[in-house]
């Protein structure tokens, strides 16, 4: 079919951090349609407990930042990618404030909290509920430009090419049918890809969807098997896999196992402030070693005061199940968490298609090499979505008026739950923090017939569900098939098979 296309000046996709700074930052240039496929506050970003990295202390450099985020990431990070985030860092804090952005602060002064894979004390936070106080500040500022319109239960079902340009995206929006928007500049800002695991601290959004749209145009993606699992999330058989943040074992908090032992002096001597991914395997390693269900995360030893005041978040969710964070162990298991890898951009935002445009966790921006230094990615948001608001501004590409559009198939809901729940399964099993050779084989050969299966399966009416499902499906074949191509353990890709690099 052939649809009129609506014209705007940027078209931003995703409604987290990156998708509305840049939103944010465009429009005094031209008019900005914002889609997002669930309500504009629901993202990745609002969950977000720890906090922003800057280098903003007085005994703080930012070159201090620079070496702990290349040491994170193995070394395989983009070192001008790096150079950009770590030196745009205050700039980002003082646009936040000037936004109204609520920060703590220690005698006037910002407080800095210190986490895993830090050197120093850094963490620009809003007690544990960082995210929520950014997506507050930005969706207010996006909310008050009449230059922004926002589309809500708007989901992407295709981006237009013409050329080989990027110039718009067709979506479902809610009671209006399906719509198509022209712009000389796509931004994807969709965030991660979690729910092709069994658990993960995503919320139920994070579904793959700048990666199957880019997938679909040929953009190139890259370092997905650099999958982040969070050391610490609440192990409870009927909660979803809450976090609890790096920070509380930047304040003291201890991790022991079923035996009582604190067991991070048996892997790494920076113990509980290791990198996620040095403790994600520890934990891991810990529970196979004793055949235990999970580690515990022991604050006891903090005063009651300390923890209600720098984690209110966690310590009220603790209480409604009856642990008190000043007298009970926190039992706790890794969970996944963020994806290093994505969409390949550069400095600029710019990917392999002319006019697509990425930002955010969808994006590889080499910042974060084989493992994200914790609190970068409110900042790796940040920074890049607004240096490619910059170079967005010289785009001059003018887009059709009408163009061809393929519907997207859908499969039915039933189908898609089934195929949804076999590939969680096994990426839970053979793609989790430690692979083999026989378990990535055993997951890819799933993969593809998962994938076989979808196109095989009768089309049914338009679901969101089944559309997620597909872009899981899309997102883990490169997860996969990286870890399958990277025969050298770094960061978070670590395979039994495979000697330490």
């Amino acid at each position: 079919m052939t649809l009129p296309l609506e014209q705007y000046d940027y078209v931003v996709i995703g409604s987290g951090l990156a998708g509305l700074s840049f939103a944010a930052s465009v429009a005094a240039h031209g008019r900005v349609a914002v889609l997002t496929k669930a309500e504009i506050s629901d993202s990745n970003t609002q969950w977000a407990q720890g906090g922003i990295a800057a280098a903003v202390g007085e005994a703080d450099k930012w070159e201090f930042h620079e070496r702990d985020t290349m040491v994170a990431g193995g070394g395989i990070n983009d070192p001008a990618a790096v150079r950009y985030l770590v030196q745009h860092a205050a700039e980002s804090i003082d646009w936040l404030l000037s936004l109204g952005a609520n920060f703590d602060r220690e005698d006037g002064e910002l407080a800095l909290g210190m986490e895993g894979g830090h050197s120093q004390h850094r963490i620009v936070k809003h007690a544990d509920r960082t995210g929520w106080e950014v997506e507050r500040t930005v969706v207010h500022a996006v909310r008050s430009n009449p230059n922004i319109t926002v589309f809500e239960k708007a989901f992407v079902t295709q981006l237009l090419i013409e050329n080989g340009r990027c110039v718009g995206a067709v979506a479902e929006v809610d009671l209006l049918g399906l719509r198509a928007f022209g712009a000389k500049v796509v931004l994807l800002a969709t965030g991660g890809c979690g729910r092709m695991y069994q658990h993960t601290t995503n919320p139920r959004v994070a579904t793959g969807d700048g990666i199957g749209l880019a997938h679909d145009i040929g953009a190139e993606i890259s370092e997905m098997e650099f999958m982040q699992f969070h050391p610490t999330t609440l192990y409870h058989n009927q909660l979803r896999s809450f976090l609890i943040t790096e920070a509380v074992r930047g304040a003291g908090g201890t991790l022991r196992n079923h035996n009582g032992r604190r067991f991070m002096y048996d892997y790494d001597p920076r113990l509980e402030l290791s990198p996620r991914d040095v403790v994600a395997r520890a934990i891991e390693a810990e529970m196979k070693k004793l055949e235990t269900w999970c580690v515990y995360l022991d604050t006891t030893h903090l005063s009651p005061e300390l923890l209600k005041h720098e984690f209110p978040t966690i310590w009220e969710k603790l209480e409604s199940i009856d642990i008190q964070m000043d007298r009970d162990w926190i039992p706790v298991v890794p969970a996944q968490h963020y994806s290093c890898g994505g969409v390949k951009t550069d400095i600029d935002g710019r990917s392999s298609i002319p006019g697509l445009y990425a930002a955010g966790e969808v994006a590889r921006t080499g910042v974060h090499g084989a493992n994200r230094l914790a609190s970068n990615s409110l900042l790796e948001a940040m920074v890049f979505a607004r240096a490619a608001s910059v170079a967005a501004l010289e785009e001059t590409h003018v887009p059709p008026e009408r163009l061809t559009v393929k519907p997207a198939k859908s499969v039915t809901e039933a189908d898609a739950v089934r195929l949804r729940r076999l590939l969680q399964h096994q990426t839970t099993k053979g793609a989790g923090i430690v692979k083999t050779n026989d378990g990535l084989a055993e997951t890819a050969s799933l993969i593809d017939k998962l994938m076989k299966e979808y196109e095989r399966l009768p089309a049914a009416p338009f679901s969101t569900y089944s559309l997620e499902t597909r872009n899981l499906i899309i997102a883990a074949q490169y997860v996969v098939q990286g870890a399958i191509d990277r025969q050298a353990n770094v960061g978070l890709h670590y395979n039994a098979d495979l000697v330490t690099a």
